[in-house]
């Protein structure tokens, strides 16, 4: 690549390590940007792209020249749904903090200004319907359409990945989504949850959830899949019993 191409994109996410959907993140084709003026590269495989100067970002990572973080969510939102984005949103905006580890690669402010230099660009309605539904805290896709799922049917937005210390202040459990004053956790639970050594520390790690009054309610995949929707429904009404007995009225 000469020095006046970058990956944009849906690579440029990859890149940085945001969520894709599946039918996104199997692409073989590459995505590859240069500014108004410079000539987009034709390549079997490669999508160029031409791309106005004062809307956009480029950073490196890893030696690889790419679109700022910012810049490739505003840019993702003329390619995904709108739940794929805010899931892309609540990775960008979230990282590894909440395990301790790496800082998010940028702020809800910094995405907001990114969209709003996006102006009239493709798919900026997606890009400010996602804003409103953007949130710190989520660990996983899952966890996002969790949350999404949980809100848009009227009951109250859980806290992500809520922190629950033991009696001598140790860090027990990062509850996936937690209301906890009523001291009621969901977890989603996918397929990694059934590896030999998981499975036990994730019995003893409920177990001792319960036993400081927590309960919790497990999800799988089919839990929050809209087919069949009577799953769906079944979901949701657990949760509401599970806040109910615990004192919540809507």
């Amino acid at each position: 690549m000469p020095p006046t191409q970058f990956f944009s994109h849906s690579t440029a996410a990859a890149i940085l390590g945001v969520p894709l959907p599946s039918s996104i993140a199997g692409s073989a084709r590459i995505h590859v940007s240069v500014r108004l003026g410079a000539q987009p590269p034709r390549a079997r495989g490669v999508v160029g792209h031409t791309l106005a100067p004062d809307r956009i970002d480029v950073t490196s990572l890893g030696g690889l020249a790419l679109t700022s973080a910012e810049t490739t969510f505003a840019l993702l939102g003329g390619m995904l749904e709108l739940d794929d984005v805010i899931v892309a949103g609540d990775y960008l905006v979230t990282g590894e903090a909440p395990r301790g580890g790496a800082p998010a690669p940028t702020t809800m402010q910094a995405l907001r200004d990114s969209v709003a230099r996006h102006g009239r660009g493709r798919g900026v309605r997606t890009l400010r319907a996602a804003l409103d539904e953007i949130r710190f805290g989520s660990l996983s896709p899952r966890e996002t359409l969790t949350r999404l799922l949980i809100v848009r049917s009227g009951l109250p937005e859980p806290e992500l990945n809520h922190p629950v210390f033991d009696d001598m202040g140790t860090l027990l459990a990062l509850v996936d989504l937690a209301y906890p004053k009523r001291r009621v956790g969901i977890e989603y639970e996918g397929d990694g949850h059934r590896e030999k050594r998981r499975f036990r520390a994730d019995i003893l790690r409920r177990e001792r959830l319960e036993d400081l009054g927590w309960t919790i309610v497990r999800l799988t995949s089919d839990d929050i899949s809209p087919d069949p929707p009577r799953r769906v429904a079944e979901t949701l009404a657990r949760i509401e019993s599970r806040l109910r007995m615990r004192g919540w009225t809507p």
